[in-house]
């Protein structure tokens, strides 16, 4: 063996060399071929849009009829360029027009799509169909129970996209078992949760009590994360449900000596908004001198909201609070008050091209409204 090697070592080796050649050859046309096949598909996809685009506009506008423009679509590749244009311009209208983009839609090949992935075992595919079914008028009850069981799913996209469709169709029960499942999802971050309520609102009764009411009830449960539990206090102010108050106020006056700075934060921010004065009593003694930076700062605004003449000695003190938001607010909540002028204040202790800047921090804020 070793001696047929050693006779045959040049021809081997140039097997072996013509080989690679070969091979490397075949790699290197093959990633061409495939970059020009990716290129013309692009190009191909790009008219594509580009035609549909015009025509989309031209229908939601009025100015072309639903046939029209259903016969212009015959391939798969329109279909799905038509679902991309329409989920790029669905949060952008409103009225007849946003009605008529939702028509497209029910176009069998689009619905078809959606409900063939509703059922398939990829998480991203479920959700992709739960978000289609929330854009739509009705769906069956069939379908609605197997989507309110996606609502605990672990994979927070798929949790998300479920809740969105139960918020848009179900009722209130189910509207309170797909939201528990949310907040209890460590996965489903707090934009997905406010998007969530934001709907929420959206498909409110006018009075708006039922909904206010289960915010309260998961509060009050006590089953979630202080971050959560401090999430659902905010959106009762963003929401403004300001049948909240009372119920906020008795959390607010229970608050454990041990309480959450985050839980603590929100009351007093959501409360202050209401013009729940009650709060200031604890505020100027408690809350104020907290250790947490957070409570400090919302103690600050709060003050600025009421103008109680007991707050401004304090407010002076939080004015040279080693945080610069408290430290900010506090000179804004002053700069409330018709007796003060920030620029004759003079505070012990307080480095004054700091104070400049502070105040010139003020003015600005002033301007932009924040």
């Amino acid at each position: 063996m070793i001696d047929f090697l050693n006779t045959h070592a040049e021809q081997i080796v140039l097997v072996v060399v013509v080989f690679l050649a070969i091979f490397s050859s075949i790699v290197f046309f093959g990633a061409i071929y495939s970059r020009w096949m990716l290129n013309l598909r692009d190009k191909k996809e790009n008219k594509i849009r580009e035609r549909l685009s015009v025509l989309v506009i031209q229908y939601v506008s009025g100015d072309l009829s639903f046939e029209n423009l259903k016969s212009e679509l015959s391939t798969d590749t329109d279909y799905s360029i038509l679902m991309q244009i329409t989920n790029e311009l669905d949060r952008t209208l409103e009225g007849d027009e946003e009605e008529r983009l939702k028509r497209l839609l029910n176009l069998p090949p689009i619905r078809s799509f959606f409900i063939d992935r509703f059922e398939t075992k990829d998480p991203l595919e479920r959700a992709k169909a739960c978000l289609y079914f929330s854009r739509q008028k009705k769906i069956k009850k069939s379908i609605l129970s197997k989507i309110l069981s996606y609502s605990s799913s672990s994979y927070p996209m798929l949790a998300y996209a479920s809740c969105m469709a139960v918020i848009v169709h179900g009722s209130a029960e189910q509207k309170r078992e797909a939201i528990h499942n949310l907040l209890v999802n460590a996965g489903v971050s707090d934009q997905a949760l406010n998007d969530i309520f934001k709907e929420f609102q959206l498909q409110s009764s006018e009075d708006s009590e039922v909904e206010a009411h289960l915010l309260m009830r998961f509060i009050a449960s006590k089953e979630y994360t202080n971050k959560r539990t401090a999430l659902l206090i905010r959106t009762l102010g963003e929401l403004n449900f300001y049948e909240s108050a009372a119920f906020l106020l008795s959390e607010f006056q229970n608050l454990e000596e041990e309480h959450s700075d985050l839980i603590a934060s929100a009351l007093i921010d959501v409360l202050s908004q209401f013009g729940m004065n009650e709060v200031l009593d604890d505020v100027h003694t408690t809350y104020s001198v907290s250790e947490h930076r957070e409570v400090r700062e919302s103690s600050a605004k709060a003050m600025g909201v009421f103008l109680d003449p007991v707050s401004k000695p304090i407010l002076k003190w939080l004015m040279l609070d080693r945080d610069f938001y408290v430290r900010f607010y506090a000179a804004k909540s002053l700069s409330n008050y018709p007796d003060v002028q920030l620029n004759d204040l003079n505070l012990p202790g307080i480095d004054t091209d700091e104070y400049k800047e502070l105040l010139g921090e003020i003015e600005a804020s002033k301007d932009m409204e924040y």
